[in-house]
């Protein structure tokens, strides 16, 4: 997907109903024209393109459940489904407190709807990020005062319209959370020391990365309220700044068992963890390596879908059976300014209970 030019929605084939699909697209600061974000403004006709642009990728997207990042306005998402003639198959999800600069969003199609939503800004009451020093002398104490995510999660129940609440076998309310954590950029540092200035970078860094870490840890307190001991199916979408096995995402993930072997039982249960469907796709594909996000040359997937055990193949819990992952990345290279900077990553799953 170098170029996507088709602007309107082509008939799709006929899905399975219980079949579910879920996305994650980074807009790449899309905000509305002669409006200024990060001291930038678009012209009409770069607003025109970046949405014609972005129409056409979420044409060839075709998800069930999309989580968008870094969007401006309300008004920008509303436009983008309909340039790409969506407008009645999908349902759009905003951040009803605050907006604080970009924000995450989400849509959903029909006949999946949301029957509940929350929104996450401020971290869960239960979490407590310091510690004393140790009474044997080691040089650890430590106390975050961070109590906030810098982009507020969007949390969504989500169930099938022709879920029968009779039926022997209704499905659970699906709960996604659409993120958006910290990113590796240095924080800017406001001070006129001098001696700090030279320093910025690192210490913005450390900064920043204490910030991501911080929020992922808060991330899974609620995930961890959520799971544990519970049948709850849960997805995490969204923009995690960080790689598959980075320390950030084995908090969120609690790293599971993978089950590597057919005789293997690691893997029939697993409580609270979440799988990470690159991992699960690398399991099973003969591609060429693939990434969602390059910086200074260092290519790696930072766009991530998470998944509980309901949609992990070997558990003995599991409702949806992985089927695949796809990115579109082709663009990222290219010089075209109304492109996303991150691929777009889509997984679907087939109804297939154990």
């Amino acid at each position: 997907m170098a170029k996507p030019m088709a602007t309107t929605a082509k008939p799709k084939a006929k899905r399975g109903a219980k079949n579910i699909s879920f996305a994650t697209f980074n807009l790449y600061n899309l905000q509305l024209p002669d409006v200024e974000w990060y001291k930038n403004v678009y012209t009409k006709a770069a607003y025109t393109q970046k949405i014609k642009w972005s129409a056409a990728a979420l044409i060839q997207l075709d998800a069930d459940v999309i989580a968008f990042q870094e969007l401006w306005s309300k008004q920008c998402l509303i436009d983008l489904f309909e340039a790409a003639n969506l407008t009645e198959n999908y349902t759009l999800y905003f951040i009803k407190d605050k907006w604080y600069n970009i924000a995450v969003a989400a849509a959903v199609r029909k006949p999946w709807q949301v029957t509940d939503r929350k929104t996450h800004k401020d971290f869960p009451s239960n979490i407590n990020l310091s510690k004393p020093p140790s009474t044997d002398g080691e040089d650890d104490d430590i106390a975050i005062t961070i109590d906030r995510f810098s982009r507020t999660i969007l949390q969504l129940s989500i169930n099938h319209a022709d879920n029968p609440e009779k039926a022997k076998t209704t499905l659970p309310n699906i709960e996604v959370l659409i993120t958006h954590l910290k990113s590796k950029r240095p924080t800017v540092l406001s001070t006129k020391s001098k001696a700090l200035k030279l320093h910025q970078e690192a210490i913005g860094s450390a900064l920043s990365t204490i910030r991501r870490t911080a929020e992922a840890a808060a991330l899974r307190v609620l995930l961890t309220t959520l799971m544990k001991k519970t049948d709850q199916p849960v997805v995490v979408l969204g923009d995690l700044n960080d790689a598959a096995l980075s320390n950030t995402l084995s908090i969120i993930t609690q790293q599971p068992p993978w089950r590597m072997y057919e005789s293997s039982r690691v893997g029939n249960r697993n409580d609270a963890g979440l799988y990470t469907v690159s991992i699960l796709q690398q399991m099973r594909s003969l591609k060429d390596v693939y990434y969602t996000h390059e910086f200074k040359g260092i290519q790696e997937v930072i766009d991530h879908v998470l998944v509980s055990e309901q949609f992990y193949d070997h558990s003995d819990r599991r409702i949806w059976s992985f089927q695949e992952m796809r990115v579109w990345n082709d663009y990222i290279k290219d010089d075209d300014k109304s492109s996303s900077d991150h691929g777009i990553v889509s997984a679907h799953f087939l109804y297939d209970p154990k």
